[in-house]
């Protein structure tokens, strides 16, 4: 064989054995939730509060079904239908879809929920279910269990007050024209998974539509930028956008205050001066 067939050939035999490997690439799309499902895929959460409404259902003895569905790495769904029908709750779990699963539908009797929160995890136990297992779902909040996690949020009317942990800066606005600052501000790190929890729960990895626009002035503006490990997400919305996204990320910035107000250094700043109303 001369060197020309044979490179030839070995160029072929590649090209067929990258289009193989291509046909095997994991889905890197995932379906959008109704109403009634709750969707976990590596971190990201869709309506994690309708697992909740659940559990709080069934402690009260109270007839709800829900659906969970969680992704694998390869990005096959997995489906988990939880029923409670004022007795008797039941798991139905179905890896019909999953390609290195079992492939089954198999429905479980189990006695109940439990929700277990920690400083670092939030777990949804199954009690008395031993052919499932004890684990539904465990959501990590760790910062210790990532590369990197910070986060700089701008916020107010001109976004004139300011947290960056990345580079340990505090600024409050004290609306009569002055500001203050601090510029070794850290947050401990209980605060810091208190923060990555909220950040989870309001499904920050998860593109968002958010609006700036505001017909009222003056308005409050956001702008919150994450870092976690190599990625960066970025948002800007204003007090006028009324959209779940827009809700769903004021009541965030509203839970991060809510931990700002209660570090000593915040409470050492002097008190707002002005208004802007």
């Amino acid at each position: 064989m001369n060197n020309k067939a044979f490179w030839l050939g070995l160029t072929i035999f590649i090209i067929v054995i990258l289009s193989g490997c291509q046909g095997e690439a994991p889905a890197t799309t995932k379906h959008k939730p109704t109403a009634n499902e709750i969707v976990e895929t590596h971190g990201s959460l869709d309506h994690i509060e309708r697992l909740d409404q659940f559990v709080k259902n069934m402690n009260s003895r109270k007839k709800d079904k829900v659906r969970l569905i969680r992704y694998t790495i390869e990005g096959d769904p997995i489906y988990y239908d939880l029923a409670y029908d004022g007795s008797k709750f039941t798991i139905k779990e179905d890896t019909t879809e999953d390609k290195y699963g079992g492939g089954e539908v198999i429905t479980y009797s189990c006695k109940s929920i439990q929700k277990l929160e920690s400083n670092t995890s939030t777990k949804y136990m199954v009690e008395e279910c031993p052919d499932f297992g004890e684990e539904l779902l465990t959501i990590s909040h760790d910062v210790d269990q990532q590369n990197v996690f910070d986060f700089e949020l701008k916020y107010g009317v001109g976004m004139k007050n300011k947290i960056n942990t990345k580079e340990q800066e505090l600024i409050k606005d004290l609306q009569n024209g002055e500001a203050v600052g601090v510029s070794d501000f850290q947050f401990s790190k209980e605060e810091m998974n208190q923060i990555y929890k909220l950040m989870i729960l309001s499904n920050y990895l998860e593109d968002k539509k958010l609006s700036t626009k505001c017909n009222m002035k003056p308005f409050v503006s956001y702008e919150l930028t994450v870092w976690i490990n190599d990625a960066q997400r970025h948002f800007a919305w204003s007090e006028c956008d009324k959209s779940k996204d827009g809700k769903q990320m004021s009541e965030l910035v509203s839970d991060i205050k809510a931990i700002l107000k209660q570090n000593p250094v915040y409470q050492s700043l002097p008190e707002v001066k002005g208004s802007y109303e």
